[in-house]
């Protein structure tokens, strides 16, 4: 549990170093128009974060918000309410939603549950490759954080007889490795893949945070403990 907390309490200070994120998006109706005064809120674990109304072109932003994973609700009178689960949200940065639509069922009004897919490269941080849950869990060598992260991002290889990877061909010991926020020294992260959320790497255009860095960058996010306890209760 301390562990947990020290590793929460890292991410949180390297987060507000970096300002905090948005979230935006879209309402449609089942016939493709654009919804408005349609009420969008986030929430963290069941507590409500913040709310607002989509305007006439059925857009919405959600800010500030501090970075974490949050659960989005959105309601509209007459219509289906949707939920998505699991939208991660980034220091700095905006989380662009695809169309949210919501459906018309006469006679009654139900919830239509999704979770949110985190794409691979962000329109707006094209440099950084995000590894997320579902590529971890899915990767046969999981067990192996290092050898993982080399399989999965292009430009990035392991070395034959050690856990350094090389980044487009620079020279060992130019990239960093940061846990929750804290760089952390060897060539190894030192964190059981059970514990990880999501991996973010940085190939290039490396962010001011990651100055004195001139390969690349991993860094790591351990779960939540949201994360932790919704795994332990499936």
């Amino acid at each position: 549990m301390k562990w947990i907390l020290a590793a929460t309490m890292g991410w949180s200070g390297h987060a507000s170093a970096q300002g905090p994120g948005e979230i935006h998006g879209q309402v449609f109706d089942a016939e493709g128009q654009a919804v408005e005064f349609a009420v969008v809120r986030a929430g963290q674990g069941g507590a409500f974060a913040t709310g607002v109304s989509t305007d006439a072109a059925g857009r919405f932003v959600l800010k500030p918000l501090p970075a974490g994973t949050y659960d989005l609700t959105v309601q509209y009178m007459g219509h289906n309410t949707r939920e998505i689960a699991g939208v991660r949200v980034d220091p700095g940065l905006i989380t662009r939603l695809e169309a949210i639509k919501l459906s018309n069922e006469l006679g009654t009004v139900t919830v239509e549950r999704t979770r949110w897919e985190e794409p691979l490269i962000r329109p707006d941080d094209p440099s950084r490759m995000v590894i997320t849950p579902a590529q971890i869990q899915r990767n046969a060598v999981r067990k192996e954080p290092v050898r993982m992260i080399a399989s999965l991002t292009p430009g990035v290889t392991k070395s034959r007889n050690g856990d350094e990877l090389y980044f487009r061909g620079s020279r060992a010991g130019s990239m960093a490795y940061y846990v929750d926020g804290v760089k952390v020294t060897g060539t190894n992260p030192g964190v059981s893949s059970d514990a990880i959320s999501r991996i973010s790497v940085y190939t290039g255009g490396l962010p001011a945070g990651y100055g004195d860095v001139t390969g690349g960058v991993v860094a790591i996010e351990t779960k939540s403990y949201f994360e932790l306890y919704r795994q332990r209760n499936r």
